[in-house]
């Protein structure tokens, strides 16, 4: 059993962690609403929706590296601390830039928590504690997505976006005060004696890897999966089934809910195969989802739905990947290790999401409807699965350490 210093640790972070899930979630149910207010073209949507993620994919080495060289503890409370002034920012925005602004400071704010939630976890927790806890966090993180879906679809509706992130931006503040009070550890003394030069270089060393390799373009393919349920199911839902704020947030609750169960459920897959065949075999079975829904994008609410809630569960196989790398590197580089492969994975969301708005607004200006720019968008996340599960194929069997 974890010491109470670490067991308060982890749930500080796993509170920080569902947070970010809500803010990483929220754009989905409102995009309409946001749309209208500020402004925004598709393609301005899928910039917005896409600053979160590239500011979150930037932080990734430099957290990492301030990781093994301070710990996880004293980066995750500055950057908290920016994320309460970006969420009220974003509440306030009056126009597009602005809110883009606001999104990236989030994206800063919520990027150490699950990357130090892993490295905590791991340099707390003995190794074949490691997986499952990891595992069980992000299910238990899926709260955060939830509450991004039909609730926050019941209070904008009820009382407007504005109010309703108004209300996140006070769960932001009390996430602040809880890593705060929990989370002090230190970094490694190895880490601690390098030139930051040096820390950098050696982030960039992990590149030469080529086990690295087999699992980058994986961490990239994820956003096939979260792209969805992070901004783009909200769209579809709304310009292909007409649905308003209070449906799009309860199909997005569903979507989510599979979500939930797929965390749990990967963890389990994992101990009794091995991490590498459950997310092969995730991925394929979320690749389904993909090209039915490529082939048929209106093919009815229900269906359409679960088959969404499909090809976005090929996201929650994110901790096995990180799992999986984690044994690719030694422990000193751990922290940065994990930084590199989450940089690619948040680096594929808002790179994603941004062509996913370019293609929306192809549609748009061409006048084509709603499903046949589905259509388009749907082969480009299928595409994604079937290169990234094409490499990581060749992964090697992580070490045991």
């Amino acid at each position: 059993m974890p010491s109470i210093d670490t067991a308060r640790g982890l749930r500080a972070l796993i509170f920080a962690f569902a947070l970010s899930q809500f803010f990483r979630t929220c754009l989905a149910v409102i995009a309409p609403e946001l749309q209208h207010d500020l402004s925004l073209s598709p393609a301005g949507f899928g910039t917005l929706s896409s600053c979160f993620f590239l500011a979150f994919a930037v932080a990734q080495i430099p957290i990492g590296i301030a990781f093994d060289r301070y710990g996880v503890g004293r980066p995750t409370r500055l950057l908290s601390t920016m994320g309460v002034l970006a969420a009220l920012l974003f509440v306030v925005a009056p126009n597009g830039p602005t809110a883009m602004v606001a999104q990236a400071g989030l994206g800063l704010a919520c990027a150490p928590v699950f990357m130090g939630l892993m490295h905590y976890a791991s340099e707390h927790l003995p190794v074949h504690r490691y997986a499952t806890v990891v595992g069980r966090a992000n299910a238990i993180s899926m709260v955060g997505a939830l509450c991004a879906t039909a609730p926050l679809g019941w209070a904008a509706h009820r009382f407007g976006w504005r109010t309703a992130m108004a209300a996140a931006a006070v769960f932001m503040l009390l996430a602040c005060i809880g890593v705060w009070r929990h989370v002090h550890d230190e970094g490694h003394a190895d880490a601690q004696n390098e030139k930051l030069g040096d820390l950098f270089a050696g982030s960039a060393r992990l590149l030469t890897v080529p086990a690295m390799w087999t699992l980058i373009p994986l961490c990239v393919a994820l956003a096939a999966g979260t792209t969805f349920r992070n901004a783009w199911g909200g769209p579809y839902l709304a310009q292909v089934y007409g649905l308003g704020a209070d449906a799009r947030g309860l199909a997005l609750a569903f979507v989510s809910l599979g979500g939930f169960a797929t965390a749990l459920l990967l963890p389990v897959l994992a101990r009794r195969h091995t991490l590498k065949a459950t997310v092969i075999g995730w991925a394929l079975m979320s690749l389904v989802g993909g090209l039915v829904l490529s082939a048929a994008p209106d093919v009815g609410l229900l269906p359409g739905v679960l088959l969404l809630t499909l090809l976005a569960t090929f996201g929650m196989c994110h901790p096995m990947v990180m799992a999986h790398g984690r044994g690719l590197v030694p422990q000193a580089l751990r922290g940065r290790g994990l930084g590199v492969l989450n940089s690619f994975v948040f680096l594929g969301s808002g790179l994603t999401s941004s062509v996913f708005g370019l293609i929306a607004d192809a549609g748009q200006r061409s006048g084509a409807e709603a499903s046949a720019t589905y259509t388009g968008i749907f082969l480009c996340a299928s595409a994604l699965v079937v290169l990234g599960t094409a490499v990581y194929w060749f992964s090697p069997k992580p070490a045991p350490h």
